[in-house]
């Protein structure tokens, strides 16, 4: 019962394996050599691991009549011997299967049986070949990089306390890079001892957190610039793939480059001009230098931020003109300053070209043209003023003219008459040139007016606050005063050498509050005088021209005691207190 219920479990053990089970029994040939072997006993597997089908009972010469010879050797030998083997081989016969093979002897020796556990095991030769071939790759790649690449392998913390790795394999661009030999087996501390703990860290790092990480550093013992890139290949071992790049020339050459580029945006800066590049179409600025506002980034919206709405569609044209004809682009135009205020700036471009003949970007520089611009429109304005005060000055002039010859009794005291009015017109014109024809001082304008006549400084006394006056009201009241002084020196105060003019002027406020220009002139101390018995060109100017060039009104007084003269005005834009 025992037996039964033994074998049952060995049964139960013998069908429900996955690994392939049969017995066999070896047939020699004359010679004593393994020539064929019958299977006796097979498992549910078998069929299976092989592919065989009704093995039991059967020779496998008539199961696989082209079996390799291998085979029978290695069974046959350990039926002869007893020893058991372990092995893996390929049956090229059973369809290129490979098999994990352990067979043994089972009873007696003359039996000739051998009992064989087994597996197929096709699939992981394929991922070993797989795998070396990968390995092959890998590692014709890990020697045909430009970049020194290693592999090292953290070691337990030494006595000293200190830390180290060894080098595990290392390609020949690094042992050229350090033109040193392979140092695989080496330690790093061996050969760069002087290397700074930083390394370490980084490496422990990588090793601790699985995260690769991408450095640049400084290798001092070496006098290098390295681009690192560190990552883990392990955990058990503790082991780092690390790529090294020498970037010591390129970092020279971008310092040099960033010296450069930093001296010429200080001299961009110290200018007032700009420097900028814009993608061949203009839609976009990729970087302005200068004025303060640089431009690190692209930026579309350099129209909007820049110019004026009103001048855009004028600088859309030129650019869309110097696109077409692949010709520099040049163009004075209005911008908007950083500070918002309006500015003037000369923009020009040139396109370049790339490979192809196409243009693949504009570089152009703006100057700060605003000093020129707002002088050359001052002078415009100046050169428009004075030609609208020239003409005034002229019409005076043909006026005067007119008058003083039209009533003239004799022409040579005419011309004479009128050579002093023009002289005295011309002093005013004086005074007018040297403030560019703006605001003339009127104290200024009554001595120009009174030297013609003589030196009379004492006889002709004047007062009055410091005033500035408009340049028409100017010559009108430069002409008045001369004609003033000329009568009085003719028929009035000045005549007589006890008569004296006094010549007065200021400003007061009006019941309303307003401002109100006075100006008198009173004489005293001369002959007895009445009023002339017709309009000469003098009265006329006194009574009425000036007075309509002030928007004011005047009033003459011919009593026997002297002459006198009032002006009433506004102050307006005409006269103006200085201070």
């Amino acid at each position: 019962m025992a037996e039964n219920e033994s074998e049952h479990h060995y049964r139960v053990l013998f069908d429900s394996i996955d690994d392939g089970f049969c017995t066999i029994k070896l047939l020699f040939d004359e010679e004593g050599r393994a020539r064929d072997y019958r299977f006796l006993l097979i498992n549910p597997a078998f069929e299976r691991q092989t592919g065989l089908t009704g093995a039991a009972g059967r020779t496998m010469r008539e199961l696989a009549p082209d079996h390799e010879e291998f085979w029978f050797d290695v069974y046959g030998k350990v039926a002869l011997t007893g020893e058991p083997v372990r092995f893996e081989h390929q049956a090229d016969a059973l369809g290129g299967r490979w098999f994990e093979v352990y067979a043994f002897r089972i009873g007696a020796a003359e039996e000739r049986q051998v009992a064989i556990i087994f597996r197929d095991i096709k699939e992981k030769k394929r991922a070993e070949e797989a795998l070396r071939e990968s390995e092959v790759q890998y590692r014709a790649l890990f020697d045909s990089i430009d970049e020194g690449a290693c592999i090292i392998e953290r070691l337990p913390v030494g006595a000293d306390g200190l830390r180290d790795y060894r080098y595990i394999v290392m390609n020949k661009a690094m042992q050229t890079m350090f033109g040193i030999a392979d140092l695989s087996g080496h330690t790093i501390r061996e050969f760069f001892p002087d290397e700074v703990e930083d390394w370490y860290d980084d490496y422990d790092r990588v090793l601790e957190t699985g995260e690769p990480i991408r450095f640049e550093r400084e290798s001092e013992p070496q006098a290098m610039v390295l681009e690192m890139f560190v990552s883990r290949l392990s955990q058990k071992p503790p082991r780092l793939l690390t790529v090294m790049q020498d970037i010591t020339q390129r970092r020279r050459a971008e310092e040099a480059m960033r010296r450069s580029e930093e001296r010429t945006r200080a001299l961009i800066n110290a200018t007032s001009d700009a420097v900028y590049r814009m993608s061949p179409d203009w839609q976009e600025m990729r970087q302005l230098d200068g004025r303060g506002s640089d431009v690190e980034g692209p930026t579309v919206r350099w129209i909007e931020d820049y110019l004026f709405p009103e001048d855009r569609s004028r600088l859309r044209l030129a650019v869309a003109h110097a696109i077409r004809e692949r010709r520099p682009f040049e163009l004075e135009h209005r911008v908007r300053r950083a500070d918002g205020e309006e500015g003037w700036t000369f923009s020009r471009a040139i396109p370049i070209f790339d490979d192809k003949g196409e243009i693949a970007e504009w570089f152009g520089m703006a100057a700060d043209v605003t000093e020129r611009v707002n002088a050359r429109q001052r002078q415009q304005m100046l050169n428009h003023e004075l030609g609208h005060r020239l003409k005034n000055v002229l019409s005076l002039v043909q006026s005067i003219a007119n008058q003083t010859f039209r009533q003239a009794d004799n022409l040579t005291e005419a011309a004479e008459t009128y050579s002093a009015r023009l002289v005295s017109l011309g002093r005013a014109t004086d005074i007018l040139t040297e403030t560019a024809w703006a605001d003339a001082s009127l104290r200024s304008l009554v001595q120009a007016a009174l030297i013609s006549v003589g030196d009379f400084s004492e006889r002709i006394r004047i007062s009055g606050p410091d005033l500035d006056l408009a340049p028409q009201q100017a010559l009108m009241l430069t002409l008045t005063l001369h004609e003033l002084a000329t009568n009085s020196l003719k028929y009035g105060s000045l005549s007589s050498e006890a008569g004296v003019v006094d010549l007065a002027w200021g400003v007061r406020r009006d019941d309303g509050g307003e401002g109100q220009f006075t100006l008198e002139w009173r004489e005293s101390g001369g002959p007895d005088i009445s009023a002339p018995a017709r309009d000469g060109f003098g009265t006329r100017m006194i009574g009425r021209l000036l007075p309509a060039s002030f928007q004011g009104k005047a009033e003459l007084s011919y009593a026997a005691a002297g002459f006198e003269f009032r002006l009433e005005a506004p102050l307006g834009e005409v006269i103006k207190v200085r201070g």
